[in-house]
């Protein structure tokens, strides 16, 4: 009997080492991320992210999001611990150019927030670095190294480490594609596409200086990076990688 195609999927499993990039503590563990990301027959896939921050101001984040098959955002689940209580959870969906958010936070009490988009990629950032790398879909690959825009940004926080809410915030994206890059880490040898990426006030921000994140991303169709860092001050890098 063949198997529906909803449940065809290859599921790929990967830990992400949060660790120092700073001169005075460099390979210090800061955290980890374990992350699986399933691929379905109809071109969806799904996140599923657990990440601990150990430094100030210790954040537990469990995340599940789907996108479609042009990796924009369907609908996302996040839930908060920051200093070991209770921050907040919601859930997040998109559908004909609105964004939904159903989230109870310790800060708010229970909250409905909707906000309307148009057309063009939409991405979501859920603070996972998994979640990062998935941003930097909204840029065409094949059109070769360059940079853009993304409006259609929604994020569950603005605080960097996404230790409020979670709620729905807008913010502005701005993506430089550097090109195809074979890097080694600690779980191997990887084919990726490297990025610069970060939320800026306008396009005349799009230069290295404003763009500090860097991530390598597997072109597996998973989009987990194999590294990222923010120069100078810490580092994500994966070290366990078991593919579909």
């Amino acid at each position: 009997m063949n198997e529906p195609k909803a449940i065809l999927t290859r599921t790929s499993v990967g830990h992400i080492a949060y660790v120092s990039d700073r001169a005075e503590d460099r390979g210090r563990a800061r955290g980890a991320e374990d992350v699986a990301v399933s691929l379905y027959a109809d071109g969806t896939r799904t996140m599923r992210a657990r990440c601990l921050i150990a430094d100030p101001p210790h954040v537990a984040r469990e995340v599940v999001q789907t996108n479609d098959q042009r990796m924009n955002p369907l609908d996302c689940f996040v839930r908060v611990r920051t200093g070991d209580t209770f921050t907040g959870t919601a859930w997040f969906r998109w559908q004909d150019g609105l964004v939904e958010s159903e989230n109870f936070t310790a800060a708010s009490g229970r909250k409905s927030e909707r906000m309307s988009y148009g057309p063009g990629p939409v991405v979501f950032c859920n603070h996972a670095i998994t979640g990062d790398a998935w941003m930097t879909a909204a840029y065409p690959t094949a059109q070769g190294p360059g940079q853009n825009t993304v409006d259609n940004m929604f994020s569950a926080s603005a605080h960097r480490q996404g230790a409020t809410g979670p709620t729905l915030n807008r913010l502005l994206l701005g993506i430089m594609y550097l090109g195809r890059e074979t890097i080694t880490v600690g779980a191997g040898t990887f084919e990726t596409n490297k990025f610069r990426l970060n939320t800026i006030e306008s396009p005349a921000q799009l230069t290295p200086e404003h763009l500090a994140f860097e991530t390598w991303v597997l072109t597996d169709g998973t989009h987990i990076p194999a590294l990222a860092m923010y120069r100078g001050d810490r580092r994500y890098e994966l070290t366990h990688y078991a593919p579909a």
